[in-house]
């Protein structure tokens, strides 16, 4: 319960913050952007009528059919019940008083319409917030590739599901001019907008740096470099880097992210690539591990976000390595496709109605057979 210090306090600061450019704010910006949106599909009607009663009065039904419009199925109700229950409650009061005045009639009404304006001007800033969020969440969704591009060599399949509206998730498969193909599979500090943010950023210096060059030494140093002049003090980004080549080939640096996993034609995880190492954008000038290794035909490489492995389902179970592993096991000869298909389904009779609490990915890179590849 708050005592009455508390609410003295909070009466002192709004006070002490309250300035004049914010009421001229409120009533020069904030409130004729309200009353536009919520009249927005009856405007030009209500414009058109000359007569000032009647385009107030349809103002005012606009605005409220406007409100009511923009509110959740369950909050309409309540809302539409808190309206009835208050002309009720009036209606009450006034039949027991004796000949009441019209103004206190007008007090009252007019008093619970500018508490109805006020959550209208609130409803407008978070819908606002909200349409930016979910421009955010496009333009992202438009970083991770819906189709992984495929090549002569490679077969690769890939999932993604975020926690909140923006993730910060990231994965890309390039291929390269001369046959190799370039791997960045990468996962923001966090959730929501300022991870997207990072990942946006990582994302685009991937892409640049890989036309000046795709070694893996270059691409995390430079990210490395551009993530600690752009990035806050808790602006990280873990990932795993792997080039490809014709081959099987591999060069592979892990900063920060769960290990790749190599997996063998019989589904056993024969090597764990990357060790325990600080994730890109923590500090200037730091090095990686560049590790090699070679993919044999049929073998495949599966990357995973901390998403994965960290899912706790209703009984706070985690999901937990051993089971990503043992879901391999299960399914030695299946495509990359289905093997992610099948993590997507196991994750989700795990999580049974739990949504996710952290962005999800999940990938997997298989080098084709020699029968495949014809």
């Amino acid at each position: 319960m708050a005592r009455i210090r508390d609410w003295v306090n909070l009466g002192r600061n709004t006070i002490e913050s309250l300035k004049t450019s914010d009421v001229s704010h409120l009533y020069a910006v904030e409130w004729p952007e309200t009353r536009r949106m919520l009249i927005a599909d009856y405007r030009e009607a209500i414009e058109h009528d000359p007569r000032r009663i009647r385009r107030f009065l349809r103002t005012s039904s606009a605005m409220m059919h406007g409100l009511a419009k923009r509110l959740a199925p369950h909050r309409r109700v309540l809302f539409v019940l808190s309206w009835v229950a208050f002309f009720v409650c009036l209606a009450s009061i006034f039949a027991q008083m004796r000949n009441p005045p019209l103004t206190t009639f007008v007090e009252v009404v007019a008093t619970f319409m500018l508490m109805t304006l006020l959550l209208a001007m609130e409803l407008i800033d978070k819908i606002k917030y909200r349409d930016e969020l979910e421009l955010a969440r496009d333009l992202q969704a438009g970083l991770i590739p819906k189709e992984p591009a495929q090549t002569p060599d490679y077969e690769i399949a890939a999932f993604n599901q975020i926690a909140n509206t923006v993730g910060g998730d990231i994965y890309d498969f390039i291929p390269l001019s001369d046959g190799r193909l370039a791997i960045i599979f990468g996962d923001a500090s966090g959730h929501g907008m300022a991870a997207g943010l990072v990942m946006a950023v990582a994302h685009a210096a991937f892409r640049t740096e890989l036309d000046v060059d795709p070694s893996p030494a270059a691409i995390v140093t430079s990210l490395n470099r551009i993530l600690c002049r752009t990035g806050g003090p808790r602006s990280f980004f873990a990932c795993c880097y792997v080039l490809l080549s014709p081959n099987g080939d591999f060069q592979a640096m892990v900063a920060g992210h769960p290990q790749v996993l190599k997996v063998g034609c019989d589904g056993r995880v024969v090597e764990r690539i990357g060790l325990g190492s600080y994730p890109l954008g923590v500090k200037a000038n730091m090095t990686w591990e560049e590790i090699d290794g070679r993919l044999l035909p049929g073998e495949r490489l599966l990357f995973h976000s901390d998403g994965l492995t960290e899912a706790h389902n209703a009984n706070g179970r985690e999901f937990g390595d051993a089971f990503v592993e043992a879901i391999v096991g299960w399914i030695p000869s299946a495509s990359p496709a289905a093997t992610v298909q099948t993590f997507v389904e196991e994750l989700k009779l795990f999580m049974a109605d739990r949504g996710p609490e952290d962005d999800v990915s999940v990938a997997v890179v298989q080098r084709r057979t020699p029968s495949a590849e014809h």
